[in-house]
Protein backbone atom coordinates (compact mmCIF):
# COMPACT_ATOMS: atom_id res chain seq x y z
CA UNK A 1 0.00 0.00 0.00
CA UNK A 2 1.39 3.54 -0.68
CA UNK A 3 0.65 6.11 2.23
CA UNK A 4 -2.51 9.05 1.64
CA UNK A 5 -0.68 11.47 -0.89
CA UNK A 6 2.49 9.55 -1.72
CA UNK A 7 1.93 9.14 -5.66
CA UNK A 8 2.19 5.36 -7.31
CA UNK A 9 5.00 4.93 -9.97
CA UNK A 10 5.19 1.62 -12.11
CA UNK A 11 7.44 -1.11 -11.27
CA UNK A 12 9.03 -4.16 -13.15
CA UNK A 13 6.04 -7.44 -12.60
CA UNK A 14 3.25 -4.87 -12.90
CA UNK A 15 0.44 -5.00 -15.11
CA UNK A 16 0.08 -2.89 -18.22
CA UNK A 17 -3.19 -2.82 -20.06
CA UNK A 18 -3.54 -1.26 -23.57
CA UNK A 19 -6.17 0.37 -24.99
CA UNK A 20 -7.43 -2.66 -26.84
CA UNK A 21 -7.09 -4.43 -23.87
CA UNK A 22 -3.68 -6.86 -23.99
CA UNK A 23 -2.59 -7.09 -21.11
CA UNK A 24 1.64 -6.92 -20.58
CA UNK A 25 3.90 -7.37 -17.91
CA UNK A 26 6.13 -4.73 -17.52
CA UNK A 27 9.93 -5.97 -17.91
CA UNK A 28 11.91 -2.92 -17.78
CA UNK A 29 10.18 0.86 -16.50
CA UNK A 30 11.90 4.14 -16.83
CA UNK A 31 10.63 7.60 -16.09
CA UNK A 32 11.47 9.97 -18.63
CA UNK A 33 10.79 13.54 -19.73
CA UNK A 34 7.75 12.65 -22.15
CA UNK A 35 6.59 10.03 -20.12
CA UNK A 36 7.32 6.15 -19.18
CA UNK A 37 10.03 4.06 -21.03
CA UNK A 38 9.15 0.21 -20.83
CA UNK A 39 9.97 -2.94 -21.91
CA UNK A 40 6.48 -5.30 -21.15
CA UNK A 41 6.02 -8.68 -22.56
CA UNK A 42 2.83 -10.24 -23.13
CA UNK A 43 0.80 -12.40 -20.63
CA UNK A 44 1.85 -15.69 -22.76
CA UNK A 45 5.11 -14.93 -23.63
CA UNK A 46 4.87 -14.75 -26.85
CA UNK A 47 5.40 -10.96 -27.59
CA UNK A 48 7.11 -7.98 -26.14
CA UNK A 49 6.09 -4.16 -25.86
CA UNK A 50 8.77 -1.35 -26.22
CA UNK A 51 7.59 2.03 -25.90
CA UNK A 52 7.11 5.16 -24.39
CA UNK A 53 3.67 6.53 -22.27
CA UNK A 54 2.41 8.54 -19.84
CA UNK A 55 0.93 5.96 -17.50
CA UNK A 56 -2.14 6.31 -15.30
CA UNK A 57 -2.68 3.39 -12.24
CA UNK A 58 -6.34 1.84 -12.67
CA UNK A 59 -7.49 0.90 -9.25
CA UNK A 60 -10.57 -1.06 -10.61
CA UNK A 61 -8.20 -3.56 -13.05
CA UNK A 62 -4.70 -3.24 -11.04
CA UNK A 63 -2.83 -2.41 -13.87
CA UNK A 64 -1.33 0.50 -15.33
CA UNK A 65 -2.93 2.20 -18.69
CA UNK A 66 -1.99 4.85 -20.91
CA UNK A 67 -2.90 8.55 -19.56
CA UNK A 68 -4.25 8.84 -23.26
CA UNK A 69 -6.26 5.78 -23.04
CA UNK A 70 -9.48 7.30 -21.77
CA UNK A 71 -9.47 10.29 -24.07
CA UNK A 72 -11.94 9.81 -27.28
CA UNK A 73 -11.23 9.01 -30.47
CA UNK A 74 -11.11 12.02 -32.61
CA UNK A 75 -14.36 11.52 -35.15
CA UNK A 76 -12.08 11.93 -37.82
CA UNK A 77 -9.80 9.19 -36.51
CA UNK A 78 -12.71 6.79 -36.31
CA UNK A 79 -13.08 3.95 -38.19
CA UNK A 80 -16.88 4.28 -39.83
CA UNK A 81 -19.19 1.36 -40.27
CA UNK A 82 -18.81 -0.53 -43.21
CA UNK A 83 -22.09 -1.23 -45.39
CA UNK A 84 -22.77 -4.28 -46.94
CA UNK A 85 -23.15 -4.96 -50.67
CA UNK A 86 -26.01 -7.11 -51.45
CA UNK A 87 -25.80 -8.31 -55.00
CA UNK A 88 -28.99 -8.46 -56.96
CA UNK A 89 -29.94 -11.16 -59.04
Amino acid sequence: MHPEGTARLPQAGESLVLADGRRFVVAEIQNGVRGWWFLATAQDGNSTLQGNLRLEWDSQSLAWRSAAAHVATPRSMSTAPQTRLKQVD
